[in-house]
């Protein structure tokens, strides 16, 4: 079985004449966790719409757990678990209705919630209110959500922005946890590249539409949670700017 979980090969995106995505290609391996960042604009959002079927890509092919072509896609993408950078939750709803919610709107099995509920740490709160709980909890429930139906790869756009200090380490040790457990993919955009550089097996850099990086945890070195910063730093606004890179330090060709 192949170890691949994502593949792009030549993923363009316009816009009537502008290219806002690409040429882009990669392959992702199943069970870690890519780290995706860049600058406002940079392509990460249209990037992962793509990834999620929720836009068309103009030119280029996706291949998703093996599978390609629309229909194919389509099923490959019920394996993948979203959280968009905003909260998703029914606030009027309770945590097990927001969750019996979406089951009965994807036709998933609702014995699972409990499970759930109790996975994101969640289970003594499951009958109350989301408009009643904190931002952090928000957050986990709308992982919660993405968790139903047990995918097999998890893209979350920002998870801790607006966290405070103990609500991103929650759901820091949440992500890791259900990456060891469960050998889940998983792909976060974010901004907050101290955090990242806590969780992430390997990092994505994009600028201006194009990948010009690629990272493994080993070409930041040091033991300072700024070090990914700072790598990222003399890539993109030092002009530092050659062909991808692959883990280890090389350039891809």
């Amino acid at each position: 079985m192949s170890a691949v979980a994502l593949s792009l090969t030549g993923i363009t995106k316009r816009y009537r004449n502008t290219t806002v995505l690409g040429p882009l290609s990669l392959e992702l391996e199943k069970g870690r966790i890519y780290g995706l960042i860049g600058e406002n604009g940079a392509g990460k959002s249209t990037l992962i719409r793509i990834i999620m079927g929720l836009s068309k890509q103009t030119d280029g092919d996706i291949e998703l757990f093996g599978r390609s072509g629309e229909g194919d896609l389509t099923l490959a993408r019920a394996n993948v678990g979203y959280v968009p950078d905003s909260s998703a939750s029914y606030p009027l709803l309770s945590a097990y209705d927001n969750l019996k919610a979406r089951c009965l709107e994807w036709g998933i099995d609702q014995n699972q919630i409990p499970r759930l509920l109790d996975t994101v740490g969640l289970a003594q709160v499951g009958t109350k209110k989301a408009r009643s709980f904190s931002l952090g909890m928000r957050r986990r429930l709308d992982l919660a959500v993405a968790l139903l139906g047990e995918p097999r790869m998890l893209v979350l756009d920002e998870p801790t922005n607006g966290l405070d200090p103990l609500g991103t380490m929650e759901m820091r040790n949440l992500i890791k946890r259900l990456n060891a457990d469960r050998d889940i993919t998983v792909i976060i955009s974010s901004h907050n590249l101290a955090e990242l550089n806590r969780i992430a097996d390997e990092y994505l850099v994009l600028s201006a539409g194009s990948l010009i990086a690629r990272l493994s945890s080993s070409d930041v070195r040091g033991d300072s949670p700024n070090d990914l910063e700072d790598l990222y730093a003399s890539i993109v606004l030092k002009g530092q700017i050659g062909t991808p890179r692959k883990p280890g330090g090389h350039y891809a060709r």
